[in-house]
């Protein structure tokens, strides 16, 4: 599991097991920082996250939030 978050200039991510299951957190900074990419993408390499996930993930971040449901007013 691949997830972003806010974490400042100083991180690019951080990593764990949950359940035997490799996990990420990468900094949301990194969309606009390449340095942080290369960072985040090294430590989920290392974490053992397969190179599509990693993939989708820094994408996804690049590319912004997900659009927000319309509200049902």
């Amino acid at each position: 599991m691949v997830l972003a978050a806010p974490l400042g200039r100083g991180i690019a991510a951080f990593t764990c097991q949950l359940r035997n299951k490799p996990t990420a957190v990468i900094n949301t900074a990194a969309a606009d920082d390449p340095v942080l990419r290369a960072q985040a993408a090294l430590a989920l390499v290392t974490a053992g996250i397969d190179v599509g996930t990693i993939l989708g993930a820094l994408t996804g971040i690049r590319r912004g939030p997900l659009a927000q449901e319309p509200s049902r007013a």
